[in-house]
C-alpha cells in the first residue's frame, strides 16, 4: 500500500500506538513525515522499526499533536511558507516565511515557540492550545529568559510576540522570538554521529559549554527542570547553548519533591524517577552529570528512545543500574561526584570540568586522536577524592 500525502498520517499515528510508543512519537521536521508517507509499509510489517527510526529525532510530542498537525494546510508546508522545527506535547517551534530575506521559512534568522502554530500572527493552524494557555506559558517562559539575561550559553531571546487574538479580549502573547540554531539540537546530533563523533577534546569542551549554562542558571536561582540534551542548541563550529524554559521556575517555586527531567536523566532505586527526597537542586546536579557522561560519551544514556523505550528504562532504574562508561573517560569522576550529591553546586562541577581542561594533553598515535588527563592519576584527583571522603 502506498502511503500518500497528509492522509497517511492517520494510519502513521495508529503504526505508533500498534508499535506501543506510549505519549508520543519523536518528530522535528515536518519533511521527515512526508517522506515517510511515500514508504510501502503495513502497520503489521516486520520494518515497522524502520520506520520508527525515520520518525525518531529528539523532540517528544504527543500522537493528538501528530494528528493536529496532519490538519495543517499542506500548500503552506509544501510552499515553504511554514517550517516545523520541533514538537512537544505542550509547544511547537516554527519558522515562517515572513521572517526571512529570502521568503522561505528555511532561511529565517528566529523561530517562533508557541502552543501553537500561528499563521502570521492571526489564523491558529494547530497542533493546539487555548490563547489563555498558550498566553500563560509563553509569558512564563520570557520571565526565564529575562532572568536570566544576555549570556554566551543561553539562547537568545528576541521577543515576546503578543496580538489581539480574539477581538474585544485583552491581548495574548501567542508565541516567544528566539534566535535559531543552525544545527539543531545537541540530542539530534549525538545520535545522528555515533560513528563519527567529535574528538574527546571537543566534547570535553561542549561539556564544558553545558555546565557554564547549568551554572549561570543556577546563579540566577533557577532550577531548569528539563535539563537535558534535547533542550541545548548546537551552532558553528560545536558552540553549544541551552534553552526550552517552559518546565524552569525559580529556585523557592519549584517543586521540592519532583523533578521534570527525562526518565534517561533520573537517578536510580525508584519506579517512580521523577520522585525524589534529596532535594530540587541535587536532582539538577544529578542530571548535569547525565549531561556530561552523554556529552563526554558521546551516546544517549541507557540507548537512545528508538532503541530503548521508557519503560526498560525504568526497569534498569529499578535495577539500580546507572549508565555505562565504554573504556576511559577523562570526566568520568566528575560525573560520578555528580551522580553521588558530592557536588554542593554546578559551579564546583563546572570548575572540575574547567580543571581536566587545563591540565590535559593531546596525544596523535597513528592518526588515532586522544585525550589522556593528567589530573586523573595527579594530586588534584587524589586530593579531591580525600576531601569527599570526609564528606
Amino acid at each position: 500500500m502506498d502511503f500518500d500525502g497528509w492522509a497517511a498520517m492517520t494510519v502513521l499515528t495508529e503504526f505508533l500506538q500498534i508499535d506501543k510508543v506510549r505519549g508520543g512519537v519523536f518528530l522535528s521536521h515536518l519533511n521527515v513525515l512526508l517522506h515517510c508517507c511515500q514508504v510501502q509499509l503495513s502497520a503489521s510489517s516486520p520494518q515497522n522499526r524502520g520506520l520508527f527510526n525515520v520518525l525518531y529525532t529528539q523532540h517528544p510530542g504527543s500522537l493528538s499533536g501528530l494528528q493536529a498537525l496532519s490538519k495543517m494546510p499542506p500548500k503552506l508546508v509544501a510552499e515553504g511558507m511554514i517550517q516545523i522545527l520541533g514538537q512537544t506535547a505542550n509547544s511547537v517551534v516554527y519558522a515562517v516565511a515572513d521572517d526571512s530575506d529570502t521568503g522561505r521559512a528555511r532561511d529565517s534568522v528566529s523561530v517562533l515557540k508557541g502552543g501553537t502554530v500561528w499563521y502570521r500572527g492571526r489564523e491558529a493552524l494547530g497542533p493546539g492550545q487555548s490563547a489563555e494557555e498558550s498566553d500563560e506559558r509563553a509569558r512564563k517562559e520570557a520571565e526565564i529568559y529575562e532572568a536570566l539575561g544576555k549570556h554566551d550559553r543561553i539562547l537568545n531571546f528576541i521577543a515576546l510576540e503578543v496580538a489581539d487574538v480574539d477581538e474585544g479580549m485583552e491581548p495574548k502573547a501567542w508565541a516567544l522570538r528566539l534566535e535559531r540554531a543552525p544545527h539543531g539540537p545537541l540530542r539530534d546530533c549525538i545520535v545522528s554521529s555515533q560513528a563519527n563523533p567529535p574528538n574527546v577534546q571537543t566534547r570535553l569542551e561542549m561539556a564544558i559549554q553545558f555546565a557554564e549554562g547549568v551554572a549561570h542558571m543556577h546563579r540566577h536561582r533557577v532550577i531548569w527542570g528539563d535539563l537535558s540534551t534535547r533542550n541545548a542548541l548546537l551552532f558553528d563550529n560545536c558552540y553549544v547553548k541551552l534553552g526550552d524554559f517552559a518546565d524552569s521556575d525559580v529556585v523557592d517555586k519549584y517543586p521540592n519533591d519532583w523533578y521534570g527531567c527525562e526518565v534517561r536523566y533520573c537517578p536510580p532505586g525508584s519506579a517512580r524517577p521523577n520522585n525524589h527526597i534529596v532535594g530540587t537542586v541535587n536532582r539538577e546536579i544529578f542530571a548535569l552529570g547525565t549531561a556530561i557522561y552523554e556529552i563526554t560519551e558521546w551516546k544517549v544514556p541507557y540507548g537512545p528512545p528508538v532503541e530503548v523505550l521508557e519503560d526498560e528504562v525504568i526497569a534498569a532504574l529499578v535495577d539500580g543500574k546507572l549508565p555505562e562508561f565504554n573504556g576511559d573517560n577523562a570526566a568520568e569522576a566528575v560525573i560520578r561526584g555528580c551522580w553521588e550529591y558530592k557536588y554542593k553546586s554546578s559551579q564546583q562541577a563546572l570548575e572540575d570540568l574547567q580543571r581536566l581542561k587545563g591540565n590535559s594533553i593531546r596525544h596523535n598515535v597513528g592518526g588515532v586522536e586522544s585525550l589522556k588527563l593528567l589530573v586523573l592519576n595527579g594530586l588534584e584527583y587524589m586530593k579531591r577524592l580525600f576531601l569527599w571522603s570526609k564528606t
